[in-house]
This record gives C-alpha cells, sequence and structure tokens, in this order.
C-alpha cells in the first residue's frame, strides 16, 4: 500500500512540475513519464487481484474435471452394470451404486464450485476495495492540485488588477 501512495505523490509531483496553459486551469504533462507511474501502480497491485483471476480461470477447468469424473463414474457404472445382467440382484445393487456415486460426484462438484466462486467473490471484494480506496486519493490528490492552482490564478488575477491600478 505504501508503495501506492508513493506513486501518487509521485503523479502530484508530475503534475506540480508541469507547465500550465495561462487562464485555462490546464496543464501539459509529459505522457511517458505518466504511463511509466501507471505501469508501476499495476505492478504494484495486490497479489490477491491475481489469484482471482487465476481462481475464475480454474473455475470451468474445476467444473470440466468435475464433469469428467462424473461422466467416468457413469460409464464405469454402466460397464460394471452391463456385465453383471446376469443377476437381477447384482444389477439393481450396482445401479444403486452408480446412482450413489453419481449424487456424490453431483454433490462434490458443487461444493468445489461454491468455495471457488465464495473464495473469488472474496478476493474481487477486496481487490474492489482496494482500488476504491486508491481512486478516494487519487481524487482527494486532484482536489488538492486543483485548489493549489486556483489559488496561484486567484493571486495572478489580483496582481494584474494590481498593475492597471484597479
Amino acid at each position: 500500500m505504501d508503495a501506492l501512495l508513493d506513486y501518487l505523490d509521485d503523479i502530484e509531483e508530475l503534475l506540480e512540475k508541469s507547465k500550465g496553459f495561462p487562464l485555462t486551469g490546464k496543464i501539459s504533462v509529459d505522457k511517458d513519464k505518466l504511463v511509466d507511474i501507471v505501469n508501476e501502480i499495476r505492478l504494484s497491485l495486490p497479489d490477491d487481484m491475481r489469484i482471482a483471476q487465476r481462481i475464475l480461470g480454474d473455475h470451468d477447468k474445476i467444473l470440466e474435471d468435475a464433469k469428467h469424473r462424473a461422466a467416468n463414474i457413469l460409464d464405469d457404472a454402466k460397464a460394471e452394470a452391463k456385465a453383471l445382467t446376469n443377476s437381477h440382484e447384482i444389477f439393481r445393487r450396482a445401479s444403486e451404486q452408480a446412482a450413489d456415486h453419481m449424487e456424490e460426484t453431483k454433490r462434490s462438484a458443487r461444493e468445489i464450485r461454491l468455495n471457488a466462486m465464495d473464495y473469488a467473490d472474496e478476493i474481487l471484494e477486496k481487490a474492489e476495495n482496494q482500488i476504491r480506496q486508491t481512486m478516494d486519493n487519487m481524487e482527494q490528490q486532484h482536489r488538492r492540485v486543483m485548489e493549489y492552482y486556483e489559488g496561484i490564478m486567484d493571486i495572478i488575477y489580483e496582481n494584474r488588477q494590481q498593475l492597471r491600478g484597479r
């Protein structure tokens, strides 16, 4: 977090050193320096954001793995059931086991998906809060810079009025 504040200080310093255009309140900023600072901010963002992106990417893989396991279990159960169709009791037991395996696999896949989504939501919430805090800090800094330049503009205006004798 300290690194982010340092980068905000760098942006403020860049803004203060930038050339201003008279009477407009606008300034000319070195684009390359500003882009470098923004890139550094991106690099210093918490690892939680990268972890959240990886979890979201793994979400589909986890679901696919669960579906694949379920399909394999179902295929295995069907093959076993065919082999044991000679006896009705054996067939009935195999069908029950296959159904139990299928329910367990579905339940497991559901739990994995829900846990992954909950974890991703927590990480994204942290990232959202950190970004919001950074935006608030940047907005405060911007406001201070604007107030500073408005004060300078008022002084310049008063000086010009004094020069003209008004």
